[in-house]
């Protein structure tokens, strides 16, 4: 039973990228603001996932759905909505909520893209998720506090001087890593961390065997911030032994920029899955 997968704009694939893997991509919404209030976002309809699944379904026996956790939007919602609908025809859709997104969501599509069939697909989508990081530091909190995306402690850290909360983004939403002084600190740590997910940088007792990763870089609105996060990643992970497959950078989504603000950067770092048999 061949298999197509369809994600949404949240995951930050590149558009050639998902095209080559054969993803569809479905985008969220950004709803721009009137009276000089500030822009909001919306999730896809069901009647828009519902065309995307059709669609890929004209290319594949079954489609695996894997969108923005519930944690962080109501896309799940609709794409199980769109999903049952379909199933009266006999198609199917299968949704899974990874409890992820950004990278973390993009490169477990990208997994499920390589297997034959859903049962494979939804097991390496999975398995890739489950094992996924994704930690991120923002200029300013506000926006996420707007969204009602913070815990009220962490919301109010963002009002300290030169306070850089490092954040994570998983199944449980949003959360706090730790507190650093001053981005250029905070951007280091970020790396760090990166680092210290991908069995690197321990300095004592022996380290773990090297485990191939795959990694996700997102940056706000400068491709150059983007770049030297890159630069700076690879030259971290070879320093620790670190081997990685490889390294996707792109910039967070436009719905994800309007909570995250211009300023954001993440790192991902998630398993580099074996190639399925066949």
């Amino acid at each position: 039973m061949s298999l197509a997968v369809v994600t949404d704009s949240a995951a930050c694939l590149p558009p050639g990228l998902a095209r080559r893997h054969g993803i569809e991509v479905v985008a969220l919404h950004t709803v721009p603001g009137t009276d000089g209030a500030p822009a909001t976002t919306s999730r896809p309809s069901v009647e828009e996932l519902d065309r995307a699944y059709q669609d890929a379904l004209t290319r594949a026996d079954a489609v695996l759905a894997l969108h923005l956790t519930a944690a962080l939007s109501g896309t799940v919602d609709n794409a199980r909505a769109a999903a049952a609908r379909l199933a009266q025809d006999g198609a199917q859709v299968t949704v899974l909520d990874l409890g992820v997104s950004a990278g973390a969501l993009g490169l477990a599509a990208l997994a499920a893209s390589q297997a034959q069939d859903l049962r494979h697909g939804a097991a390496r989508a999975r398995e890739s998720a489950s094992r996924s990081h994704l930690t991120f530091l923002v200029d300013d909190l506000a926006s996420l506090r707007r969204g009602g995306r913070l815990d009220r402690t962490t919301a109010m850290m963002g009002g300290a001087l030169g306070i850089r909360p490092l954040l994570r983004a998983d199944e449980r939403g949003i959360s706090l890593v730790e507190v650093v002084r001053g981005r250029a600190r905070a951007r280091r740590r970020l790396v760090e961390i990166a680092v210290e997910q991908a069995g690197g940088g321990r300095t004592h007792g022996p380290r773990p065997p090297a485990t191939p990763v795959r990694l996700a870089v997102h940056y706000g609105d400068d491709p150059a911030d983007g770049r030297d996060l890159e630069n700076d990643l690879a030259d971290a992970m070879a320093e620790a032994g670190t081997q990685v497959e490889v390294i996707l950078r792109s910039p967070a989504d436009e719905a994800m920029r309007v909570h995250l603000g211009p300023g954001a950067l993440g790192v991902v770092v998630a398993p580099a899955l074996a190639q399925p048999r066949g």
